[in-house]
């Protein structure tokens, strides 16, 4: 068999496997399809993954970001160490020659300028577990150097479930060439320390004048033959020292590993940063989405450039101070959001299905806070909930506009699972962890229905989370309304909902279970191509300065899911007292304290048939929130 093995000094070459008949072609890395390729995504997913691997030992995970630059000498010694003119450039020529290509042609044209410089990441975890196990194993080893999209995460509260963490970084390398040289924790069965290997991911290739077809990826390695075939095997103890100090990626003798992207660049960008605005903006992103983990002291981050290192500090990114301070006092009891800078949090059930086997689950809650805005703040992410579980990433920093009202502006916080409370995890806070994990696509960005989740779940695990959000909106409106009921539990003067259901014929719908404040009627039908609705609000409190009322309409599945908004066009009411604005789809209605009663009516944006009838849009639901301010200056 032709293995494309090229002599190198000490035993160690390029090797790549060669196709034979019927043997799959990689025309691209379909990492670079899976996540966004700017440089917060990239520092998001390689945290994430150095952060699952954390040791149990109570000491924080440590993850260093090295900035290198090569010039001269310098840059003509690392690469002919890495080989390149023996068995990588060749092969990236043969590849920039297709049409799969694209790129690689300029990476080229740069290593053959003497002047070029060459720009080297190294991206160092420690007190990890480094990459463990063999190559015919199921093993962080082999999910690293073998597999593609796979994961070995230990836990079931780990941060990803889908492999990208550091797979993204051959997305980051205009060589697409990544060399990993890792440390195994005391006591490890898995040979000798350090471990050393290189790989690239290249599209299927032929070289000049060989008929032989390699697949993509390749492996700087010592080649193993075995009873199975060919193994690439990486280089071991003093050898491997001494290999990781000619390329610059020797590590102190502390469990982890350390990762060099060969040719570090953002491949959203046309023009190449300064390594000074790479180190800052690695900073940022750093403390925007591990800001949790960071403030529990679970991860600590640097920067380091060739003049200064930086370490990402929570109370120097302004834009994500207020949700620590939100954080911090969270279950802060009987304080209302009356000042600038007030924090009052409040805890949402969850009800999660059985598992899949059978196993019946724990009731749950999530701990909610918000903190309202003051005019100080950096208001980056004003009006937005930071969304996070026991890994201590934010998933997203979720949009809650529609919440806020006039001056009543907010940071919130919406911690789950282990992050909910100080202290061990309860068993339903586990189980609660486990749904979410679960519950993440590839980008880690969202919690919605997944795959995964219907693997793991039974039926149910959909309104589970879609109840989860419901309440928390529901939620805000009670923290940022002004209240002084220093309970946990939500108003039961904050909202009215009623459903306009869509099967084409007029429904009426009347709520009275929170009559003491306000009446709603309402009716509505599909008129074609739009909805129509009317109906009227009561005032039930005969002394009132004015009320305020917000309507919008969402699409619900036929599992009462709600998942789309359906944009109000128009609106118009039957009092001079009233004044509406329509904004993004949603209708406010500002009354004063001469409409007790409002009668209203109006229609939805037109749509085609084909959207509201053929199931795409089931139902709508129309969702009135409406609060009164008394004579007194009071809110209900």
């Amino acid at each position: 068999m032709n293995t494309g093995r090229e002599h190198l000094n000490d035993d160690t070459e390029w090797f790549f496997f060669s196709g034979g008949p019927g043997s799959p072609r990689y025309g691209d890395d379909p990492t670079k399809h899976a996540v966004d390729h700017d440089t917060e995504s990239f520092v998001r997913e390689v945290l994430q993954n150095a952060n699952d691997q954390g040791l149990d030992n109570g000491e924080p995970v440590e993850v260093t970001f090295r900035f290198l630059t090569l010039t001269g000498e310098e840059r003509d010694r690392f690469l002919e160490t890495l080989e390149w003119n023996n068995g990588l450039q060749d092969r990236l020529d043969a590849v920039a020659q297709t049409d799969r290509g694209r790129g690689y042609d300029r990476l080229l044209d740069r290593m053959g300028d003497p002047d070029a410089e060459l720009r080297l990441l190294v991206v160092e975890d420690s007190n990890t577990t480094g990459l463990t196990g063999g190559w015919d194993q199921d093993s962080n080893y082999a999910a690293l150097v073998r597999d593609e999209l796979y994961s070995s995460k230990r836990e079931d509260n780990a941060g990803g479930s889908y492999g990208l963490g550091k797979s993204v970084l051959w997305t980051f390398s205009g060589a697409s060439t990544v060399i990993f040289n890792s440390q195994l924790p005391p006591g490890s069965d898995d040979g000798e320390s350090p471990r050393l290997i290189a790989r690239t991911k290249l599209p299927t290739h032929e070289l000049p004048g060989d008929d032989t077809t390699y697949q993509g990826a390749g492996w700087f390695c010592r080649p193993q033959h075995t009873d199975d075939g060919v193994r690439p095997e990486a280089l071991r103890g003093d050898e491997a020292s001494r290999l990781a100090q000619r390329l610059q990626i020797d590590r102190p003798a502390v469990s982890g590993t350390s990762a060099m992207v060969v040719e570090y660049r953002d491949p959203t960008r046309d023009v190449r940063p300064e390594i000074d605005e790479l180190a800052d903006e690695f900073v940022e992103a750093s403390v925007k989405y591990f800001w949790p983990a960071i403030y529990r002291g679970d991860l600590r981050v640097t920067v380091e450039t060739p003049e200064e290192t930086r370490e990402a500090d929570v109370d120097n990114v302004p834009s994500i101070r207020p949700f620590v301070e939100s954080y911090e006092a969270r279950f802060e009891e009987g304080t209302t959001l009356q000042n600038p800078g007030d924090v009052a949090g409040l805890d949402i059930p969850v009800d999660l299905p059985p598992r899949s086997d059978g196993t019946e689950t724990p009731d749950g809650e999530v701990r909610l806070s918000s903190r309202l805005a003051s005019p100080a703040d950096d208001d980056t992410y004003l009006n937005r909930v930071a969304l996070f579980r026991g890994a201590g990433m934010v998933v997203k920093y979720y949009d809650q506009n529609r919440v806020a009202f006039g001056d009543r502006n907010f940071y919130g916080v919406l911690a789950c699972g282990e992050a909910r409370a100080d202290g061990p995890a309860t068993e339903s806070d586990q189980e609660v962890d486990r749904f979410l994990r679960f519950s993440e696509p590839p980008e880690h960005d969202e919690w919605e229905s997944t795959e995964n989740l219907r693997e793991q779940y039974q039926r149910g695990f959909r309104t589970a989370l879609d109840d989860m959000f419901g309440t928390l909106r529901d939620g805000l409106r009670h923290l940022i309304s002004k209240n002084d009921s220093g309970r946990d539990a939500l108003s039961d003067s904050v909202l009215n909902h009623f459903p306009i259901h869509g099967t084409g014929a007029p429904r009426t719908v009347s709520t009275s279970d929170l009559g003491r404040i306000f009446e709603i009627d309402s009716s509505s039908r599909f008129d074609g191509d739009r909805w129509v609705f009317s109906g009227h609000i009561t005032s039930n409190v005969d002394d009132f300065e004015s009320w305020t009322a917000e309507i919008s309409m969402m699409g619900v599945g036929e599992d009462g899911t709600r998942y789309d908004d359906v944009p109000i066009e128009s609106i118009s009411t039957d009092s001079e007292g009233v004044e509406t604005t329509t904004e993004d789809g949603t209708v406010r209605l500002i009354a004063d304290e001469t409409s007790k009663e409002v009668t209203f009516e109006g229609h939805s944006r037109t749509k085609s048939e084909s959207n509201l009838l053929s199931g795409e849009v089931g139902e709508t639901q129309l969702e009135v929130r409406a609060e009164l301010e008394t004579t007194e200056g009071d809110q209900a």
